[in-house]
């Protein structure tokens, strides 16, 4: 079963200017993308696109001018722009993921809170326009499962606001740091890749690696603002996923699902083991970590020294919320402090469909595309309500959703 792909080729690095002027040559309509931003409280710019040549190659260039003076804006500010009813649930999570990413590494390098931030110091509207707009233009065209290649980084010194700071830029370094971007160093005394470009894919992308199986079907080229020895342009790549030869499969991997088959996404774990909470409290807590953005929560009776009985809280959570996750730990809970580490979340590829069943339609979630992993998960609340509904035993719907599935 295919779905849409996308993969970002970044041999030149990344910017979001970049990024959003790959997707707009790659079939996102521009002046749809420009109705949809026009709908959110931000004013005083106008966008323009141009072909341009970097090197012997032709591609889109994407310039934010600036038409009136902006107010300053901090995290509370950018995430009441985000909030806007003009966005969908699935744009406005994505736009927060990759503005928290930015916050959490600016306050990192400048020893703040993530809300004293100034986002002035990542571009203001221009990094707004670019995160939002290639949300929005990713949505547009339907996109399932988004890729990249490893991030080439430059070296040397740049001028900011804060005097010279070294390259790569530390909050583009945070920002590879807390999201596992792979990279590599380039001979280059420039910035290759920005704290926003970073941002974007850190948050966006499934899977850093080499081109997955897919067949592409569209090509699009983002050129950057400055010229290098090489074209500097990064390319998008759209199509559909496909398999491997089956044959080579089961000859190279004995028939188990291939390292290519699958997605990886980074994943941060917190723990802390509980001994003089109210037990009460507990379900709050759960409550409030997954209301928070908590992947996924769970816990474990553990025997601490002196054999005391407790509980150890388990979270797993995206890079981007470990910090907020953490402080809700210590809030909500008797525990001085909590562990963390880094890890990473392997998947099979999965899409979800509806089924019809007799009694009405329920959603499913497919995993896998080889027979002996493939897996079906119907949606639980979708099931519940039809048997709430029509009288039926919760069994009878599950058993039809898997004979109607062939399983």
């Amino acid at each position: 079963m295919s779905v849409p792909v996308i993969y970002f080729d970044c041999a030149a690095g990344a910017a979001g200017d970049m990024i959003l002027a790959s997707l707009i040559d790659c079939g996102a309509p521009l002046e749809k993308i420009k109705e949809k931003l026009a709908d959110l409280p931000l004013e005083g710019y106008d966008i323009k696109t141009f072909k341009t040549r970097k090197k012997s190659m032709a591609a889109l260039r994407l310039q934010v001018e600036i038409t009136e003076e902006q107010p300053p804006r901090h995290l509370p500010q950018i995430k009441a722009i985000i909030n806007s009813p003009a966005l969908s649930d699935k744009a406005k999570k994505q736009s927060l993921a990759i503005f928290q990413a930015l916050a959490r590494a600016e306050a990192r390098v400048h020893g703040i809170a993530e809300e004293e931030v100034h986002f002035h110091e990542i571009g203001a509207v221009d990094s707004i326009i670019d995160v939002l707009g290639t949300v929005i233009a990713l949505e547009m065209l339907q996109i399932d499962l988004i890729y990249a290649s490893f991030l080439p980084l430059g070296r040397g010194w740049m001028e900011t606001d804060h005097g010279k700071i070294p390259l790569p830029a530390p909050a583009t370094m945070e920002i590879i740091k807390n999201h596992r971007i792979p990279c590599y160093g380039l001979s280059l005394n420039e910035e290759t890749v920005t704290p926003t470009g970073a941002a974007i894919l850190g948050a966006i992308c499934c899977r850093f690696t080499s081109i997955p199986p897919m067949i592409v079907e569209e090509i699009g080229y983002g050129a950057g603002s400055k010229d290098f020895d090489f074209p500097n342009i990064i390319r998008a790549m759209r199509g559909k996923t496909c398999q491997i030869n089956p044959g080579l499969k089961a000859i190279t991997r004995n028939n188990n699902v291939t390292e290519e088959e699958l997605s990886a996404e980074p994943l941060e774990i917190i723990e802390a083991n509980i001994d003089d909470l109210n037990p009460e409290i507990y379900d709050y807590v759960l409550g409030r970590l997954f209301s928070s953005g908590a992947l996924d929560v769970y816990f474990t009776p553990v025997q601490m020294k002196k054999n005391r009985p407790a509980i150890k809280i388990t979270v797993l959570t995206a890079p981007h919320k470990s910090h907020e996750l953490g402080q809700i730990l210590l809030q909500e809970t008797s525990t001085l402090g909590y562990r963390r580490w880094s890890a990473e979340k392997i998947m099979l590829p999965r899409v979800q469909k509806v089924v019809e069943t007799p009694w009405g339609k329920v959603r499913v979630k497919i995993a896998g595309s080889s027979s002996d992993y493939y897996n079906i998960a119907p949606e639980y609340g979708d099931c519940l309500l039809i048997a709430q509904e029509k009288g039926i035993p919760l069994k009878k719907i599950y058993q039809e959703i898997y004979a109607l599935l062939g399983q």
